[in-house]
């Protein structure tokens, strides 16, 4: 007995210093090799678990035997108080697997049962910050793989699916959501086997110490997991209701933040102020019932183990007085129980933490079930597949640009209100086509069709004869260029947006793209340059000026098709008549599509496309030719 002992001492040193070096090393690197996790879905605590846990199973594999380890020294912590009071006050002879226990008097050996005990606390509490710390290390590598996974599957999946969530929906889901899974999952760790560990380490040794006292105890765990019953059942539609109020909180503020000129042009600043706290308090008030659902069960929980103290007292007394249990025991049976308190209510408390985390796992499984844009396993190629250019040279190619072709193309953004029926279109290869209609007929959505930011509900789109929906979406981002009505600037200098269209293209490349697109013509009056910073969404430059900077864009991207989504809007007359004339010598041979309903703008295209009621019609066609064959 005393060699396991021994060996028992040797294993919880050793399991603390591998605790202590992980600890120094995620301290030096919290995060690396963290990188996204793939997860299919999340119907089941078990899946999501797994996923989560598997790139650190050593981490969570070492956090659990310090889990273990601290049960064991937490176990251990009571009995030098049985040594001293049976082999010290009570002068029973120590047991023969501790031979130098006997002879020493009452206060020697109290001495060496306070040194004993004292070091049992000192390695507890060194276990127990070691599991603190690496759970809650590992909760937060498993917050940055799940959100880092959600992202990536929303960058890859249809974006009209992801266009339903608002933004701060989306936010919401994204931040706290994902917190509070990967929460989940560590608390369950950290919790359950701990504690279930401690319930039975409890059980078994106090079972050899007197299984009829143990047993009166036990009677009292039933009624813990039927209030833990009760208590979910309310909590779980309860903590459903405080996210959604969440969500919906982040997205007012969002969209608040998003619309402040707005508010003010209109003096709607009071009225505003008024609407985000009618919905903070609707948050404020769901979370305030999430709370009473797991609070209210809270006297019951805290009343189960005084009535188990209560029965203890009564059957220990009977006991020790039949002679079936010393004194000393007795005590150590106690200590367990008063214990027993702490495991107890951290496993009732876990339901709670459960039921918020199952919540917001099924807000975060919407996310994953929005279909992706490409077929699972389809490889996307992010970058260019040419060399880049060197040096000042222009990055816009002398090629011919494909023909673009619609077959009886039918698209509606809601059921039973198609925007385009059976529409068909052929434009030749290298053409310039101006789209043209009035307002909500379908124009931008056509060339979002051409890029597939949105999918047709039937008919065939090809370019030069290949049908769109069976290129790699890496390939056709390398064909087709869009310039929407929204330039789509993110914060940064202008420089910064240029070159987000072609990463690692050189300075010379991003200003010989931005020549042709007017950059050049206000960037020389700003303080900074093409070092100005554009402000969030490029508000910090006109309309006029972020729509230069998107063709710019567009132009450094280089691709053989480029469309242009009513590009001259707040133009005057002449900038605009400079800018399509520079525009049209850098798209040379490329199929060029704008929409406009600029008359100057139609009077120079090779073909004007008509759409009105969902139908397209063209005319002028045969210029695309003539233009093609003078390249």
């Amino acid at each position: 007995m005393l060699i396991m002992a021994l060996i028992a001492a040797g294993a919880c040193v050793t399991s603390l210093a591998a605790g202590l070096a992980m600890r120094a090393r995620l301290a030096r690197c919290p995060v690396a090799g963290a990188s996204a996790v793939s997860v299919a879905g999340l119907s089941r605590w078990g899946p999501v678990a797994r996923a989560l846990l598997r790139p650190d199973r050593r981490l969570a594999g070492l956090a659990i035997w310090l889990m273990i380890v601290d049960t064991v020294l937490a176990l251990a912590a009571p009995w030098p108080l049985m040594l001293v009071v049976d082999y010290g006050l009570g002068r029973h002879r120590p047991p023969a697997w501790l031979p130098a226990l006997d002879g020493l008097s009452p206060v020697t050996l109290a001495a060496v049962a306070a040194v004993a005990g004292l070091l049992l606390v000192v390695l507890g509490t060194v276990a127990a910050y070691l599991v603190t710390f690496l759970a809650g290390a590992l909760a937060e590598r498993m917050t940055l793989r799940l959100r880092a996974g959600l992202v990536t599957h929303m960058l890859h999946a249809a974006p009209q699916e992801v266009a339903r969530f608002p933004l701060g929906e989306l936010t919401s889901r994204l931040g706290a959501d994902a917190a509070a899974v990967s929460e989940t999952v560590a608390a369950t760790v950290e919790t359950l086997i701990p504690d279930s560990a401690v319930l039975a380490g409890m059980t078994v040794v106090t079972a050899l110490l007197d299984w009829r006292l143990t047993l009166v105890v036990l009677g009292v765990i039933p009624l813990y997991a039927i209030t833990a019953r009760f208590r979910n059942r309310g909590l779980r539609g309860a903590q459903r209701q405080a996210r959604a109020r969440s969500g919906e909180l982040a997205t007012l503020v969002a969209e608040m933040l998003a619309r402040i000129p707005l508010i003010h042009v209109f003096d709607r600043a009071r009225t505003e102020a008024e609407r985000y706290g009618h919905a903070s308090a609707r948050a404020a008030a769901a979370a305030v019932t999430a709370l009473d659902a797991s609070a209210r069960y809270t006297p019951v929980t805290d009343t189960l183990p005084g009535l188990g103290l209560a029965a203890a007292l009564v059957t220990g007394t009977v006991e020790v007085a039949a002679g079936r249990l010393t004194l000393g025991g007795l005590l150590v049976f106690l200590a367990y129980l008063s214990s027993l308190t702490t495991p107890v209510r951290s496993l009732a408390r876990l339901s709670t933490v459960v039921a918020r985390g199952s919540a917001s796992r099924e807000r975060i499984a919407e996310l994953l079930c929005l279909p992706a844009l490409e077929p699972a396993g389809a490889a996307l190629r992010l970058g260019r597949a040419t060399a880049p250019c060197q040096g000042a040279v222009a990055p816009v190619r002398r090629l011919r640009g494909p023909a673009i072709s619609l077959e009886q193309v039918t698209f509606a953004h809601r059921a039973g209100h198609p925007v385009l029926t059976a529409a068909s279109l052929d434009v030749p290869p290298g053409a310039f086509v101006c789209v043209t209609g009035p307002s909500g007929t379908g124009k931008s959505t056509l060339l979002s069709l051409l890029v597939r930011l949105v999918e047709p509900q039937s008919g065939r789109i090809a370019v030069d004869g290949r049908d769109i929906s069976g290129i790699r979406l890496g390939e056709l981002r390398e064909l087709v260029t869009l310039v929407p009505q929204d330039p789509w600037l993110q914060a940064g200098t202008i420089i910064d947006n240029i070159g987000y269209g072609r990463p690692g293209a050189s300075h010379a490349q991003i200003l010989a793209a931005a020549g042709p697109a007017g950059v050049t013509s206000f960037t020389s009056a700003l303080p900074g340059g093409y070092r100005t910073q554009v402000g969030a969404h490029g508000g910090l430059l006109s309309g006029g000026q972020q729509r230069r900077v998107a063709i710019a864009r567009a132009l450094l991207r280089d691709t053989p098709v480029l469309l242009l989504d009513e590009p001259t809007t707040g133009l005057d007359p002449a900038t605009e008549s400079r800018l399509i004339d520079d525009l049209l010598a850098a798209a040379r041979g490329k199929t060029l599509i704008l929409v406009t309903h600029q008359p100057r703008l139609t009077a120079r295209a090779d073909q004007v496309i008509q759409l009105s009621d969902g139908r397209i019609t063209s005319a002028g066609a045969a210029r695309a030719a003539q233009r093609v064959s003078s390249l």
